[in-house]
């Protein structure tokens, strides 16, 4: 069975994505509109000074650095004001942009990799990164550098602001105009692996991503006011979330975006109630610990209005919980991959029906095939989904012949999700088909890692959980493994290996209590300081590698730190 969005259907766009933001899909607002303001330094940015400096910077990287449609520029910077300018400086040159985000370890080893893979002609860093970019690009084909902040020490790498000031020409030599050419050209080269895959580089083409915007654009909530919202950004540019939400989204509404330059977590909430914050994009990880913790004296949160988050699946207690910090607001759900962009998204209440991620949205249609005979599935009966856009095909991964087989020839996606859909297209999903548990003797049958982290979350010594299951080959059964943050204070700090034994063992015994001696942590219970993390998401790869399996159920329970 076919499962089609219920939502009206519309024209895909037909123009590349700087000209469709800028020109064919961007609100009717002043140009003197500040779309940026940096909390730290108090810089700005209207959309006259982004186009208009996007444009002239383009116009610099096709004379002096030969920039030609579909070279690959790739960005390895954290969040400043000439992010956004660099950004649409690329795409108006018809580059393709290949971000790299910045991520604890990351060193010039890791880099060379991505740009040999995405065969990269320029970098664009900044001071901070300026050493891992530099030797990265010495150890590729010593490809030039441009820097988003002034003055890199005595290296000779161009700045944004030296370049533009020698630049007034503004580039209008790329554009394109025809559903095919659109579907020819790519717009970004972005990375993938959830949490528990090789990583591919998936191929995003104009179509695409302008799809993705008129989508989001079409189904953000009644009351979003651009005279009146004012969003922030939580997470880095490089990450596509927030790449399609404030350097694509805001500005097609109009609406100013917040850069910090440090990270937003709870040391920097605050900001929230000073700029009269509107809209936050959630992460899984950051949704867990706001639930957990205690809102601090003198924040209201009082002008937040929407929050969204995507990712993973959020359970519905940590989502309350979420709620009840932010004065009643509900966690949206949107559900999408690095392949697919949006899929689904909350957006009424007949798509925020308990426990769904949402309806499809304009142009998605998806099945559900059996896990074990492949067969196709009707409403409410629970298997693998397959998707599929009507308005812009999907792409591939870039030089993966076997990771491209996940595409067949009629343009169906297998996600490698796990769940089902309702008679209205809301999808539930239940699980990553990796990532489901197989428990119990002989074959056994699946389990959901989110029911056991659900049923631990609720416990009082536990900050946050991750459950994975860790496979003993000689007996082929798959052991559901508990990697728990305790809240402070759970255990004393001088507590001996005794003391996280019997927590665990407690843990244990709740659990059971909870779901029956079927479903048990047979792997125990192992504490740790903080998770591992590829990109915003917990590596769970790496949670499995911490605990062989002849250590399972042994002491001590304490791991310390996990990244």
């Amino acid at each position: 069975m076919v499962f089609e969005s219920k939502l009206p259907k519309v024209d895909a766009p037909s123009t590349d994505v700087f000209n469709f933001i800028f020109e064919k899909g961007r609100d009717n607002y002043p140009r003197d509109r500040v779309l940026y303001r940096v909390h730290e330094t108090g810089e700005t940015l209207t959309l006259d000074e982004l186009e208009t400096q996007s444009r002239r910077l383009a116009s610099v990287l096709v004379k002096k650095y030969g920039i030609r449609p579909d070279d690959v520029i790739a960005f390895l910077a954290n969040n400043s004001i000439n992010y956004p300018i660099a950004f649409f400086a690329a795409l108006a040159a018809g580059a393709t942009i290949s971000p790299i985000p910045v991520q604890q370890g990351l060193d010039a080893q890791a880099v060379i990799p991505r740009l040999e893979q995405a065969q990269a002609k320029l970098i664009i860093t900044d001071e901070a990164l300026a050493p891992i970019s530099q030797a990265a690009a010495a150890g590729y084909n010593d490809i030039p550098l441009i820097s988003l902040t002034a003055g890199l020490g005595n290296a000779p790498v161009a700045s944004v602001s030296d370049l533009l000031a020698g630049e007034d020409e503004q580039f209008r030599g790329f554009r394109l105009s025809t559903r095919e050419e659109t579907e020819e050209h790519y717009a970004f080269i972005y990375r993938t692996s959830g949490s528990s895959g090789n990583v591919k580089s998936f191929l995003t083409t104009h179509a695409h991503w302008a799809a993705n915007l008129l989508t989001t654009k079409l189904t953000v909530p009644s009351d979003t006011s651009p005279d009146k919202d004012v969003w922030i950004s939580s997470l880095p540019f490089a990450y596509g979330i927030n790449a399609k939400l404030n350097l694509g989204l805001n500005v097609l509404l109009g609406i100013p975006v917040i850069i910090l330059q440090q990270p937003f977590d709870q040391s920097t909430f605050h900001v929230i109630d000073t700029y009269g914050i509107t809209f936050l994009f959630v992460t899984p990880p950051l949704a867990a610990q706001i639930a957990k913790a205690e809102k601090k004296e003198g924040t209201t949160f009082s002008s937040i209005k929407w929050l969204l988050s995507a990712g993973a699946p959020v359970h519905t207690k940590i989502r309350d919980a979420v709620r009840d910090k932010f004065n009643g607001v509900p966690l949206t759900l949107e559900w999408g991959t690095t392949e697919t962009l949006l899929i689904a998204l909350q957006i009424d209440d007949a798509s925020r029906v308990p426990g769904s991620s949402g309806t499809l949205v304009h142009g998605l249609q998806a099945r559900v095939l059996d896990i074990e005979t492949g067969k196709d599935l009707g409403p409410n009966e629970q298997g693998e989904i397959l998707v599929r856009n009507t308005l812009a095909k999907f792409a591939g991964y870039k030089d993966n012949d076997a990771a491209n087989k996940d595409f067949d020839s009629e343009g169906w996606f297998r996600t490698g999700d796990v769940g089902y859909l309702d008679e209205n297209s809301n999808v539930f999903i239940v699980d990553r088909l990796k990532e489901l548990l197989r428990v119990g003797d002989g074959y056994g049958t699946h389990a959901s890692a989110d029911e056991f982290e659900a049923v631990l979350f609720d416990h009082p010594a536990v900050s946050t959980a991750v459950v994975v299951g860790i496979r003993d080959q000689e007996t082929q059964q798959e052991h559901p493994t508990a990697f728990v943050v305790l809240q402070p204070g759970a255990v004393p700090g001088t507590a001996s290996a005794d003391a996280f034994e019997r927590l665990a063992e407690e843990l244990e015994r709740y659990t059971e209590s909870k779901l029956g001696k079927f479903k048990r942590l047979s792997g125990g219970v192992w504490f740790v300081e903080k998770y591992p993390y590829v990109g915003y998401k917990i590596n769970k790869r790496r949670l499995k590698e911490l605990v062989d399996v002849s250590q399972l159920n042994t002491t001590p329970r304490w791991i310390g730190a996990a990244a």
